[in-house]
């Protein structure tokens, strides 16, 4: 693999061929990664970092455009990717802006298997603080980031379970600075930064760091892949409704299965942030349930600001319409049938074979089951409907459905889902 001064570049998975007749459905997603190696050169944990499509420069301006950033780091990483895709079972080291941590903006995954960097372009005051205790007390761990020494961010040491310093940044006061990140912050451990070399890295390793990052032990790599992107309208509605008080789960669940984006991304996204549940997600609903309203708006809030835009009509009709049209021929597993007619349209709108999109969002057995190997009644009822678009009535029968019967069900269902898309495209 060619690896450049700006990192890797690399597809993940690699890059579908997307199926032409939906302009706009798709969008790129790119997510950079670094390795953090230990004293033995092992590797220990992953920092994410920000990467604009077409380019591997992570400088951002102040403010929303930082805020825009660290958002699409963290959606793609648990709505697009997985966390466990991107990292396996190690710590992620996730850069936020002020807004995070002063609970501005949501952090709406768990503590378990993340760590919050504060940027060293955010002024350590009590409202800081404040967020960083309450933080610790959630479980979070905190890394102080780019330390060189600045008395305004040694109280942050204080809550600080790693101090990252920039050996570069540091030159020749390097040995006083990491003193000093040991005499504010004895439990936690130092990661040293820009490790470029070998001598470099024994050197640092004799001053008594901990933990390493840097070229000389791995270039950052780029991984790729493409989404479909939720629409702003529908985000914006669910939040209203979120926020609101008393909503019914059934009209949540209503506005989220109205855009499959939005709908594939909470799958993605229950499935990265429940680690170590002992339930699999079998539907959309199930999802929903476990995410819970507050959770669920945090996400959301996190799509808005980490930039969706708005669906084609075609693909969103034809994705709605054949989920529904699923549920509608396989009642008795009605929830089950939505979610593998959905992912069966989503599959068609990014090009990708339907196995290959199952392993990305890690449903229950039972979903592959009727969606890769069309068993059970709801894989017969998504057999039958791709019969009925392909207009194969010999093989719809097969499926042990009559034609008019599915007729009936695709024609009820494109219905609805062209009344969502119209509402949808002709409020925005």
């Amino acid at each position: 693999m060619e690896t450049t001064r700006g990192g890797a570049r690399v597809p993940w998975p690699s890059p579908p061929v997307v199926a032409t007749g939906f302009p706009g459905a798709v969008a790129p997603v790119r997510v950079g990664r670094q390795g953090i190696y230990d004293r033995r050169r092992t590797l220990v944990a992953y920092e994410l970092l920000f990467r604009n499509h077409g380019g591997a420069s992570a400088d951002l301006a102040e403010g929303a455009e930082q805020d825009h950033a660290t958002s699409q780091v963290i959606s793609a990483t648990f709505g697009d990717f997985g966390v466990g895709q991107i990292a396996g079972d190690k710590p992620l080291f996730i850069n936020l802006t002020r807004g995070f941590f002063t609970g501005e903006l949501p952090i709406p995954f768990p503590p378990h298997q993340v760590v919050l960097e504060l940027l060293e372009n955010i002024e350590v005051d009590e409202e800081v603080m404040a967020g960083l205790r309450r933080l610790k007390d959630q479980g979070y761990r905190i890394a102080v980031d780019d330390f060189i020494g600045e008395p305004g961010r040694l109280p942050a040491l204080g809550l600080a379970d790693y101090v990252k310093i920039d050996v570069a940044a540091a030159g020749d006061a390097f040995d006083e600075v990491l003193a000093l990140a040991r005499e504010h912050s004895r439990d936690a451990l130092v990661v040293v930064e820009r490790i470029e070399d070998d001598a470099l890295f024994a050197r640092c390793l004799a001053a008594g760091a901990d933990l390493f990052q840097g070229y000389g032990l791995q270039r950052p790599v780029t991984l790729e892949a493409v989404s479909l992107t939720p629409s702003q309208l529908v985000c914006l509605q669910l939040v209203r409704a979120l926020t609101g008080t008393d909503v019914p789960i059934r009209e949540i669940e209503d506005l989220v299965a109205s855009d499959p984006a939005l709908s594939l991304r909470v799958l993605k996204t229950v499935v990265s942030a429940a680690t170590g549940t002992k339930n699999e997600i079998t539907s959309l609903r199930q999802a929903i349930v476990m995410l819970g309203p507050q959770q669920l708006c945090s996400w959301v809030v996190l799509m808005l600001l980490g930039g969706v835009t708005g669906v084609d009509t075609e693909s969103l009709t034809m994705v709605l319409a054949r989920a529904a049209a699923c549920a509608r021929l396989a009642p008795a597993v009605a929830d089950l049938a939505y979610t593998v007619g959905l992912l069966s349209g989503v599959a068609s709108v990014l090009g990708m074979p339907e196995a290959d999109l199952v392993d990305t969002t890690g449903v229950a057995g039972t979903v592959r089951e009727a969606l890769v190997q069309r068993h059970g009644p709801a894989g017969a009822a998504l057999r039958a409907v791709l019969a009925y678009e392909e207009d194969e009535p010999c093989a719809i029968t097969g499926t042990g459905h009559a034609v008019y019967e599915v007729s009936r069900a695709y024609l009820a269902a494109l219905s609805g889902a062209m009344l969502t898309v119209g509402a949808v495209v002709g409020d925005s």
